[in-house]
């Protein structure tokens, strides 16, 4: 990094403050509300500040085009309909059932077969949001600081993780009702939100000290080392679909040539290469044995794997709510008329474990059509700062194509933008490519 703007702006401190904060207490989802509305009263001060901050109009129209799309399908979900036209809806059947039953049945109805889920679920949209619109207020100096606030806060996850481990699920650092012992769970609630976690703090890692480790060989071995930390971390979540991405986040590492170290000779460069390669097969070799490490790989005989079940299931509730959809955040309240009944579990289903399934059925054509719009916006951004046409800087935008890779793959059998901490993560990748820095590109 070079000739980075020394001084950080009041936005930057508040930036700096508020997604750190984000990224510890919004990793509970829906099942611990007192973390989110802690996230949502802290987004609500924040924005608070920020509007008082704000000197001048900093959102690009495509940013804004892209909260608008985001918020559309869930204000248009709310709108109250005449009970002529909401009976009239695929789905609703059962639903009018009941409310003849109680004489409910001529009151107008928002589209939502669950309005409250829907509002809760438009509110949890404001701290990632926010997240993003800060992000892209900020410089690019403070942009590469932010990533080095990342991966850091990746690293203490590792720390508090390791005393989870140790303390064998009975621990103080045990936040959330339910963790596995044994499982290096971090701020997050379950597994797959901890990995991802990081993954993406590798990708800020190397994006955020790239400049140093072109230029230091020093510097690149604290950058190796670090990530061979994270990529043990990501290990000792025992989430097989975070370990079956990791080798996507090191495509994406390698992708900034990490490896060419100035005034290299032909001698050194593989001297260097090969002392990485040894160091990764000796901390390999070093954790084979570990009783965490074979639990990791044992769960890859996916033996009582109940996913396929709850896709199957889903598919046949996006059926029967196609093409409106039931409402976001009414994923329980859709899938239980549509379980099979040998797919019932003791337990019902919160979640598709498919971002994709999961939308068609809450959202409906007109959700799915508004993401689409929203991706395709993001991905023609993203290439042009891979592409250099744009003023961001390359470190930066592969940061934010590396994290949106990686949560677009594992939303195939997850659902980590159902996590506020993850969704805060995707709109600090989203805002780095939407808006171009503030005192355009830097050397970094």
């Amino acid at each position: 990094m070079s000739d980075l703007k020394p001084l950080i702006g009041p936005i930057g401190w508040l930036t700096f403050i508020y997604v750190p904060l984000l990224l510890m207490a919004g990793g509970g989802g829906s099942p611990a509300p007192l973390s989110e509305l802690f996230c949502q009263v802290l987004a609500a001060l924040a924005l608070i500040a920020w509007v008082g901050l704000q000197g001048q109009r900093t959102a690009t129209a495509t940013l804004l085009w892209v909260t608008g799309l985001i918020l559309a399908p869930l204000i248009i979900q709310l709108i109250p309909l005449p009970p002529q036209l909401w009976h009239r809806l695929p789905g609703r059947d059962l639903v009018v059932d009941v409310l003849r039953l109680v004489e409910a049945n001529a009151h107008w109805r928002p589209l939502s077969v669950a309005p409250q889920r829907t509002l809760e679920a438009l509110l949890s949209l404001l701290p990632p949001l926010l997240a993003m619109h800060l992000t892209a207020s900020l410089s690019v100096g403070e942009r590469q600081r932010l990533l080095a606030i990342l991966a850091a806060f990746a690293i203490l996850s590792i720390a508090v993780g390791a005393g989870q481990i140790a303390a064998s699920g009975t621990g103080p650092l045990d936040f959330y009702a339910g963790a596995e012992p044994g499982v290096l769970f971090g701020f997050q609630a379950n597994r797959n939100a901890q990995v991802d976690v990081l993954l993406i703090g590798l990708l800020a890692a190397v994006a955020a000290w790239h400049g140093q480790a072109r230029r230091s060989r020093a510097a690149a071995g604290i950058v190796g080392m670090l990530a061979l930390v994270l990529l043990l971390g990501a290990t000792l979540t025992r989430s097989r679909a975070g370990i079956a991405l990791a080798p996507v986040a090191l495509a994406w590492c390698l992708a900034l040539r990490p490896w060419q170290l100035p005034n290299d000779s032909t001698v050194r460069k593989p001297l260097v290469l090969t002392g990485v390669l040894v160091a990764t097969a000796g901390l390999v070799a070093l954790v084979a044995q570990s009783r965490a490490i074979k639990h990791t790989f044992d769960r890859f005989t996916f033996a009582g794997e109940y996913r396929p079940d709850i896709w199957q299931d889903t598919a046949f509730a996006i059926r029967q709510f196609w093409p409106i959809g039931s409402g976001i955040g009414t994923f329980t309240r859709a899938i239980g008329p549509a379980e099979r009944l040998e797919a019932i579990r003791p337990i019902l289903p919160n979640r598709a474990h498919n971002e994709y399934l999961e939308l068609l059925l809450e959202a409906g054509v007109l959700g799915a059509a508004a993401w689409i719009a929203v991706i395709a916006l993001v991905v023609t951004a993203a290439h042009r700062g891979l592409a250099g046409v744009s003023t961001v800087p390359l470190p930066q935008a592969v940061f934010a194509a590396g994290t949106l890779s990686i949560v677009t793959l594992h939303s195939l059998v997850d659902y980590p933008l159902r996590s506020m901490a993850l969704a805060g993560l995707v709109g600090v990748a989203a805002a780095l490519v939407l808006a171009p820095p503030r005192c355009g590109a830097q050397k970094i």
